[in-house]
C-alpha cells in the first residue's frame, strides 16, 4: 500500500539541512583523511587464469578478436554468452534534434566493467549523467567490441541507445578488411553475424570504423557491407543504428576528412549517421550541415576529450567545441570522457566528473527526461559501494561495483538554489509528463536529504553507512546514495 508523503519545506529548513550535512561531511572527510589508504593491488591478479571462453568460470564480457571467430559463431558456444545478454530492453527512435553521442574509450575497455556479476572495486569508472546522452558507444581497439551488459542495462534504463564497435586498423586490420571484402557474399555474411550479435545480446547497433587503406576495387563490397548491416539491423532490432566513422574515403584512401563531404558521403548515405573525426575547423560543422541537408542531425562532430588536435582543446574546454556544434544545429560525438578518470583529475573522480559534465549541461542543456513509466522508484545508487545493506541493516562489508545496479539519477538543476525559496517554475518547453518527472525528482531530493538527517542522527558512529556525494557547488547539484530501500512516487 503506497504511503502518501506530504512535505512543506521552507527556505530556513533547507538551509538548516544543508548546514548540518555540510558539517557532517567535513567531519567524515577529516576522519577518512586520517585512515591509511587501501592497499594497491595488481589488476592482472584478478583476471581469470588463463581465459578460455568455452569453460565454466566467473562470467565475464570479452571482445571477438578474429574474423574466424566471428564467422564460426563460436561466441554463442561460450559459457559466458548467456550471462552477457542485457536484461533491460529499449525501443523507439532517436529524437529529431541535435544529439550527443558518447564514445566510452576507457583505457582499452573491459576493465572493472567486464565482471558481469559485479566486481570488487568501489572506485571503478562509470557514467551517471545519462540525461546528457542520446547514444553510448562501447569502444576498444579490438575487431568486434561487444558492450558489457552492465552498460546496456543502465543506459537502456535511462533511455539511451548502446552501440558496439567494429574496427579494422593497422596491419592486422588490413588483413581482416581484405578478407571481409573479398566478395559481396562475404561482406553480407559478416554483416549478418554482427546483426545477430546485437540482437542476441540486446544492444542497439554498431559504430563502423575502417581505418586502413583499401583497393578501389574493394569499395563496392564495403558499401554493400554498410548497406546490408544497416538493413539487417533495422529488420532485427527496430530503432537500431549503424554509424560510420570518418576514416576511409570513397576512393579507398585512409584520409580523415574532419567533415561530411563528397569523399565520405557515400557511406553516410548507406547508414544512420557519421562520426566525424575530431580535427575539424570552426566552419566545418556548418559545411557538414549543408552537405547533410535534412539529415543534419545524423552528423556527429567528434570531440576528443584528451584534446589531441581537437577544436577548443578538449579536456576542461570540451564545451568550447560543443558551443560551435550547437550553433550550427548538428550533433556531437564526445570521445573518451574517461580522460577525467585516467588522468586523475583533482580533487577526486566523482567531484571532477560532476564538474566536467556540468559544463556539458551548461552548453547543451538537459537532453532527456526519465523515467518514462509511472510509478517509478530510485535509491540513487550509482553502481558502487563499500558495503551492502538491506532495509538499513548491513549484510555485507565487502566493497563492490556493478553499473547494472545504477538506479535513476538526479538530473539537471534539481535543487536550483538551496539558499533561496524552493519553488517549481513552469517550463513551457516540457510536456506534462516531463514536468511531472522534474517535480518528482525535486521532491525525491528533498526527501532524501531528510532521510540523511534521520540516518545521521541514528547512526553517526557508523558514518560509512551513508555515502553522500556533493559536487563543487553543493547548491547546484546534489546526489545521494547508499540506501537500499527505494523511495516510491505515485501520481
Amino acid at each position: 500500500m503506497p504511503i502518501r508523503l506530504r512535505a512543506n519545506v521552507d527556505r530556513q529548513t533547507l538551509v538548516s539541512i544543508f548546514n548540518l550535512v555540510k558539517s557532517i561531511l567535513k567531519a567524515i572527510s577529516l576522519q577518512r583523511a586520517m585512515e591509511p589508504p587501501p592497499a594497491q593491488t595488481d589488476r592482472s591478479a584478478s583476471d581469470p587464469p588463463p581465459f578460455d571462453p568455452t569453460e565454466p568460470g566467473v562470467p565475464v564480457s570479452f571482445p571477438i578478436k578474429t574474423l574466424e571467430d566471428l564467422e564460426s559463431r563460436s561466441y554463442f558456444s561460450s559459457f559466458h554468452f548467456p550471462f552477457n545478454r542485457a536484461s533491460v530492453s529499449l525501443t523507439g527512435s532517436l529524437p529529431n534534434r541535435p544529439r550527443i553521442l558518447v564514445c566510452h574509450d576507457m583505457a582499452g575497455g573491459y576493465l572493472d566493467d567486464k565482471w558481469v556479476q559485479g566486481g570488487k572495486n568501489p572506485e571503478a569508472y562509470s557514467i551517471w549523467h545519462w540525461y546528457l546522452i542520446d547514444v553510448f558507444v562501447y569502444f576498444s581497439h579490438t575487431l568486434v567490441t561487444l558492450p558489457p551488459p552492465c552498460w546496456i542495462n543502465t543506459a537502456h534504463k535511462h533511455g539511451v541507445k548502446v552501440l558496439g564497435t567494429f574496427i579494422t586498423e593497422w596491419d592486422e586490420g588490413k588483413v581482416f578488411a581484405n578478407k571481409l571484402l573479398s566478395t559481396k557474399e562475404s561482406a553480407q555474411m559478416y554483416a549478418e553475424r554482427l546483426t545477430e550479435l546485437a540482437a542476441e545480446l540486446g544492444f542497439d547497433g554498431w559504430l563502423i570504423n575502417v581505418e586502413v587503406n583499401l583497393e578501389v576495387t574493394e569499395i563496392p563490397n564495403l558499401k554493400e557491407f554498410v548497406s546490408h548491416l544497416t538493413k539487417t539491423m533495422h529488420s532485427s532490432v527496430p530503432g537500431s543504428l549503424v554509424i560510420w566513422y570518418d576514416g576511409i574515403t570513397a576512393d579507398g584512401k585512409l584520409k580523415w576528412q574532419d567533415q561530411l563531404n563528397e569523399s565520405n558521403k557515400p557511406f553516410f548515405d548507406r547508414c544512420d549517421g557519421i562520426f566525424v573525426n575530431y580535427n575539424w575547423k570552426k566552419d566545418y560543422p556548418k559545411r557538414s550541415a549543408a552537405v547533410a541537408g535534412d539529415r543534419k542531425f545524423d552528423v556527429y562532430m567528434g570531440i576528443d576529450v584528451f584534446g589531441r588536435k581537437t577544436y577548443g582543446g578538449g579536456q576542461w574546454n570540451t564545451h568550447v567545441a560543443l558551443d560551435v556544434i550547437k550553433k550550427e544545429d548538428v550533433s556531437a560525438a564526445i570521445f573518451a570522457p574517461g580522460w577525467i578518470y585516467e588522468t586523475k583529475q583533482p580533487p577526486d573522480f566523482r567531484t571532477a566528473q560532476n564538474s566536467w559534465w556540468a559544463l556539458i549541461e551548461r552548453s547543451w542543456g538537459i537532453l532527456r527526461s526519465y523515467p518514462q513509466v509511472l510509478p517509478f522508484y530510485s535509491n540513487f545508487d550509482q553502481g558502487h559501494g563499500y558495503h551492502f545493506s538491506v532495509d538499513g541493516g548491513q549484510v555485507s562489508s565487502a566493497s563492490w561495483n556493478n553499473i547494472s545496479s545504477q538506479s535513476f539519477q538526479e538530473f539537471g538543476n534539481s535543487l536550483d538554489n538551496i539558499h533561496g525559496e524552493f519553488s517549481i517554475a513552469p517550463n513551457p518547453s516540457l510536456s506534462f509528463l516531463e514536468t511531472l518527472h522534474h517535480i518528482q525528482f525535486k521532491f525525491l531530493l528533498i526527501l532524501r536529504m531528510l532521510l540523511i538527517v534521520e540516518e545521521v542522527t541514528s547512526h553517526l558512529e557508523e558514518y560509512s553507512k551513508i555515502c553522500i556525494f556533493h559536487s563543487k557547488a553543493f547548491s547546484r547539484r546534489a546526489c545521494f546514495w547508499g540506501f537500499t530501500s527505494p523511495l516510491y512516487i505515485f501520481c
